[in-house]
């Protein structure tokens, strides 16, 4: 069985014998820490985890950078979709993230099956920081009922890499194909892929999972734990602040002259005082 901890585990790992390398994220105690900062359960609960996780993968390939958002946004022709955006944020062992409902949907723990009847096919857009220059942004469009699949979609047109994803559960596990990686070679490492049985992947038991890898060589290369965790501020929420006009604030602020602002990531609140007009 799958040890239990506050955190999740991304374990990176190569298959010499397929020159592929990949990333296995056991994420169980991320997305249940998702669900209870934002009061999910359910389908949502599932698919806002699962985001969570995916972030932290497409943070964890070659080309991951230092920081990495995914985020599913509702067609502007979509009207009756449940949910406007689903959005995730990794960086540094760490991972947020919110949800934006539409006003007239109060119900959110459904056991809808599928993402496309909480989000319709999403547009799926992503943010890579590689610490220097300007942030990679890109936004593409896929028709799957299923996350990874836009994953695989976005990884093979926008980064234009050789990947494979799966996200059962909480867990998510992706291989990336590396420099001298032929078709033959892609093939095993599907192959090998395609034959961890689904329950192994979503009960996230990281042993059994990589153990279907045994033939291609895996090998462990590192593991690093992964926490939901918020890194908002009073810093962070007054630079927020400097945004709005004065006569907004304004508006905002209550009898005593401060404002009350909420971290949209953990529900936070936070109460600053109105700086007088310059």
């Amino acid at each position: 069985m799958p040890e239990h901890t506050d955190s999740g585990i991304l374990t990176r790992f190569l298959l010499p014998g397929a020159h592929t390398r990949g990333a296995l994220l056991c994420g169980q105690a991320i997305a249940d820490e998702g669900a209870r900062v934002h009061g999910l359960a359910g389908a949502p609960a599932e698919l806002f985890g699962q985001t969570l996780v995916a972030s932290v993968l497409l943070l964890s390939i070659s080309k991951g950078g230092i920081r990495q958002v995914l985020q599913l946004d509702a067609r502007p022709e979509q009207q009756s979709s449940p949910l406007v955006r689903i959005m995730a944020e990794a960086a540094d062992g760490s991972v947020r993230g919110y949800m934006i409902w539409r006003e007239e949907h109060s119900m959110r723990q459904s056991a809808a099956p599928n993402m496309t009847a909480w989000l319709g096919p999403p547009l799926l857009s992503t943010v890579r920081d590689l610490g220097i220059g300007q942030p990679y942004v890109s936004t593409i469009e896929h028709d799957s009922d299923h996350l990874a699949d836009h994953l695989v979609h976005y990884l093979t047109q926008s980064v234009q890499v050789r990947a494979d994803v799966a996200l059962l559960g909480a867990t998510g596990l992706m291989i990336e194909a590396m420099p001298g990686c032929d078709d033959e070679h892609w093939f095993k490492a599907v192959q090998a892929m395609a034959a961890i049985p689904s329950a192994t992947i979503e009960a996230g038991d990281a042993e059994a999972i990589l153990a279907g890898f045994s033939d291609l060589g895996c090998k462990v290369v590192e593991r690093v734990p992964y926490r939901y965790r918020c890194r908002c501020s009073e810093e962070s929420m007054a630079r927020a602040l400097q945004y709005l006009s004065h006569d907004d604030l304004q508006e905002l602020a209550d009898e005593h002259g401060e404002v009350t602002i909420s971290c949209e990531y953990c529900n936070r609140s936070y109460r600053m005082p109105l700086k007088p007009q310059d």
